[in-house]
């Protein structure tokens, strides 16, 4: 698992402060759990809800997962954004699911599988409340 940066733990809790509700939707291995990350960067309590595919039973891109995103969220999917830097996993199944996304374009890995229509991209995380002071 990747360390929080720093920069991330301000987005977050930036995010979290403006009143946005946050939910952690991860795949994840069997042993792993990304709440013991989020408690060491101290902003577990961010989170309302934490949804880990090991738990789950499902992973992304299984459109089962994004419908218990859906769920879990309980607005219209157009209100939920979804952010990753997968486009696989963290773009194309959410936008067909309805919802917003957007690709945070990690240097490290390069995909250039086109976006959909209406996806946002940013460098890094830091990035994203600005990003969506625009959507509001």
């Amino acid at each position: 698992m990747r360390r929080i940066t720093p920069a991330a733990v301000w987005a977050v809790r930036d995010l979290h402060e403006a009143g946005m509700t946050l939910i952690l939707a991860s795949n994840t291995k069997d042993g792993q759990d990304r709440r013991e990350a989020l408690r060491r960067a101290g902003i577990l309590d961010c989170f309302s809800v934490t949804l880990q595919s090991a738990t789950l039973g499902v992973e992304k891109p299984n459109p089962r997962f994004y419908a218990l995103v859906l769920a879990a969220a309980g607005v219209a999917p157009e209100r939920v954004v979804s952010v990753g830097d997968r486009r696989d996993k963290d773009i194309f199944g959410p936008i067909n699911h309805g919802m917003k996304a957007v690709l945070v374009q990690r240097s490290d890995f390069v995909d250039k599988t086109p976006l959909p229509p209406g996806v946002k991209t940013i460098p890094t995380i830091s990035h994203l409340p600005d990003l969506l002071e625009t959507w509001r």
